[in-house]
């Protein structure tokens, strides 16, 4: 029984993540929103059942992402920066002090980008990608990386408050023993 009630929560929670991915495709101006919003869906299986099954479901909405989305930056934004940070957000949550926290975190999401963008635009090419970015100078790559650090911060921020609405509200409906 208490497997049952893990793969339904899973399920749900992954059927909503892949939906929200999916809307990029209809939506496709707010390209760092539905891939940090698919993402704060596992903090509750993180929560609930620890990393091992919230790294499942990352790895399920994460291939289901891929071959079901079709802008692949949205993909490859929740695989390399927000989905993966998910998983390990209440491991960084710990780090004392505040500041190493925040250095690491923000580390995290500089490497990542990286990561994520250099696969998008030097292993899966895309020609509109690498249009967008054919004018980047330095300094605009050095404020790209800043704004999007802070924010990844805010995100991180939000997905705290998030789960503390999931945790007092929305957990106890869901979840009866």
């Amino acid at each position: 029984m208490k497997n049952t009630k893990r793969i339904a929560l899973c399920g749900m929670f992954g059927a909503l993540s892949v939906t929200i991915m999916l809307l990029g495709s209809i939506f496709p101006f707010a390209t760092y929103m539905y891939p940090a919003i698919a993402a704060f869906f596992i903090l509750p299986i993180v929560y609930e059942y620890k990393e091992k099954t919230g790294f499942m479901l990352y790895l399920v909405v994460s291939i289901l992402s891929v071959l079901l989305v079709a802008e692949k930056e949205f993909a490859f934004i929740y695989i390399f920066i927000f989905g993966l940070y998910s998983v390990f957000k209440f491991r960084m949550d710990i780090i004392k002090p505040k500041i190493v926290q925040y250095l690491l975190k923000s580390l995290f999401c500089l490497v990542m980008t990286a990561v994520c963008y250099g696969l998008l635009l030097f292993v899966f090419s895309s020609p509109v990608l690498t249009e967008d970015f054919g004018d980047f100078t330095l300094w605009l790559g050095i404020a790209f990386a800043a704004l999007f650090t802070v924010t990844f911060l805010l995100f991180d921020f939000a997905s705290s408050k998030m789960f503390i609405l999931y945790r007092y509200y929305l957990r106890p409906k869901l979840i009866k023993k």
